[in-house]
């Protein structure tokens, strides 16, 4: 027997988000750190919440150290 989610807004009206909100969730904390080339160059790209391109370092802990820097949380995706 599939279990009933709990979590919706019937249950959680104050859980409801705006789309405009959702977008600009961690907009002003949070920094994206992707495994990409950058001229032929292995490393790791930098974005913005908004996907705004940042900057790019080559090792994965200097990313880490630059996001951190700017007072932002870096989060890893792939």
């Amino acid at each position: 027997m599939p279990m009933e989610n709990p979590i919706n807004n019937e249950n959680f009206p104050y859980l409801s988000m705006a789309t405009h909100d959702f977008a600009n969730w961690g907009i002003e904390a949070i920094a994206y750190l992707k495994p990409e080339r950058e001229d032929g160059v292995a490393g790791y790209a930098i974005y913005s919440a908004d996907g705004r391109h940042l900057a790019f370092a080559k090792d994965r802990n200097i990313a880490k150290a630059l996001v951190l820097q700017n007072e932002l949380v870096p989060m890893f995706v792939q």
